[in-house]
């Protein structure tokens, strides 16, 4: 099964005042009359001002997140639903995903809902969150890999505070009370860890949502579901939807559930995932390109082009246009492994193993972690890069006894913080610029310089293989244990 292009729908940030503002084509003014008359049946106003008035008076999401949830969620379901079918338009998409309240808008894309349901079934968590959850919490991102934001979250024990989504190899979002993560920000502020504040009104993907669950839940049991007409890959259920799938059971689920949005990815790419367009204002590329080396088209620039008065027929070889070819994925250790294709093929429904990662030392003082928004792009090696076995012989203890300390003495770690098995970018947090900065001070310390060319060294993703990798290539000279900056 071939799945290059994939359309991203994504959730609580996507809003954007006035996105459609403007002329619109009879389609999309269907589509906002259609959530407006579910708007209606809850007694609300009209949500498409909120997208389609450029004067609007209405606030940014984050004051809208706390003035009138209702409206924000319903705006962001319908604004992923009018940028999925301008991209189908132009270029049919192999797959269908969602990221998080986006699961809703793919889900009625790929034909288990009809629009008005889908809609339905938004206004209904939105309600019941409103009812239930109101001054529960919210969301705090953290530049971390998962191990160690799982890590530095039982360390701190917060109350309430948990890990809801990863995003990426170094980008996972808490959820929990206010008052857990503004102290969590002053942790991370101390480690010299990123957080940023989301705008989300409630703690998402959190079991303090348990209560508006069940009533989401109830209220939902009627709205009928269709099979999927195309292809739909569901986070919340870690695979790709079947015919006895159940999905609204599945958007239930992910009230509490945490999201993996990174593992959804990497599984993609055993099917051959290419490209993605992202079906709003651009927010996900970057996340997108730290998990599989690819940035993500956005489908809103089609709207500014022409397609507002009306649908452009799909120009042949349309997919080439949105295509962005991919690297090969970063390996990552952490609790968020990627399954083996076959394995992510044949398994229905898997559950993210957020409750009891795998032991993780985090150091006193760790280094401040990168902002992966601020790097840029990653380099692309081009030609075949010879496969790499994680398993073999032990290195030699004077090869893995040195890099442990040039490691060490470079990220100011205690030595014995050094795993040899542990991921060098998910557990230790050395990004792809310091790798290669270490890497020329390998080459000089281990007489490299023969190999110096050779890319496998830049993609080891362990100390263990990279100690067996000089142990298998031959070295110059004898390993000498000083400082990396010396």
């Amino acid at each position: 099964m071939d799945l290059r292009t994939a359309l991203l729908l994504p959730g609580q940030g996507a809003y954007r005042p006035g996105a459609f503002a403007g002329p619109v084509s009879a389609p999309v003014a269907e589509l906002l009359a259609v959530v407006d008359g579910v708007a209606a049946e809850f007694g609300h106003a009209p949500v498409s001002p909120l997208l389609t008035d450029a004067g609007t008076d209405a606030a940014d999401g984050r004051r809208l997140a706390g003035t009138d949830p209702f409206a924000l969620q319903l705006a962001i379901y319908a604004a992923a639903l009018v940028y999925a079918r301008e991209a189908d338009l132009r270029a049919p998409a192999d797959v269908v995903l969602g990221h998080s309240m986006g699961e809703m808008a793919a889900a009625a894309h790929a034909g288990c809902f009809t629009a008005a349901d889908g809609a339905r079934i938004a206004a209904h968590r939105a309600r019941a969150l409103e009812h239930c959850a109101a001054g529960t919490g919210g969301m705090l991102a953290l530049t971390l890999p998962a191990r160690r934001a799982t890590a530095l979250l039982a360390a701190a024990e917060l109350p309430g505070a948990r890990l809801a989504v990863v995003n990426a190899p170094r980008h996972v979002v808490v959820s929990g009370p206010g008052d857990a993560l503004g102290r969590l920000a002053a942790l991370a502020d101390v480690l010299g860890v990123r957080a940023v504040r989301l705008t989300a009104p409630y703690p998402f993907h959190n079991p303090l949502l348990a209560t508006a669950q069940a009533e989401f839940a109830a209220a939902i049991e009627g709205i009928p579901e269709r099979p999927a007409q195309r292809r739909l890959y569901s986070p919340a259920l870690g695979g790709l939807v079947t015919d006895d799938t159940d999905v609204k059971a599945s958007l239930i689920a992910q009230v509490t559930r945490p999201v993996d949005f990174l593992a959804a990815l990497r599984e993609l790419q055993t099917y051959g995932l290419e490209s993605v367009v992202e079906c709003g204002r651009a927010g996900l590329g970057e996340l997108v390109r730290q998990a599989v080396g690819c940035g993500a088209q956005t489908a809103d620039r089609w709207l500014a082009t022409g397609t507002r008065e009306g649908p452009a027929a799909p120009a042949a070889g349309a997919a080439a246009q949105v295509a962005v070819p991919m690297a090969p994925p970063v390996p990552d250790s952490g609790a968020w492994a990627p399954v083996s294709a076959p394995a992510a093929r044949e398994r229905p429904a898997a559950a993210i193993p957020v409750a009891e990662p795998a032991p993780v030392h985090v150091p006193a003082t760790a280094p401040a972690a990168p902002d992966p928004t601020a790097a840029g792009p990653a380099a692309r090696v081009p030609g075949p890069v010879p496969a790499l076995s994680p398993a073999g012989p032990a290195a030699g203890g004077d090869v893995l006894a040195a890099l442990q300390q040039v490691y060490a003495d470079r990220l100011g770690y205690p030595v014995e913080a050094m795993d040899p098995d542990a991921d060098l970018e998910g557990d230790l947090g050395i990004d792809s610029l310091k790798r290669m900065e270490v890497l020329s001070t390998l080459i000089d310390r281990f007489g490299l310089h023969h190999v110096a060319d050779d890319t496998r060294f830049a993609l080891q993703s362990t100390l263990g293989g990279l100690a067996r990798l000089i142990d298998e290539t031959g070295r110059t000279t004898a390993p000498t244990a000083v400082r990396a900056d010396g």
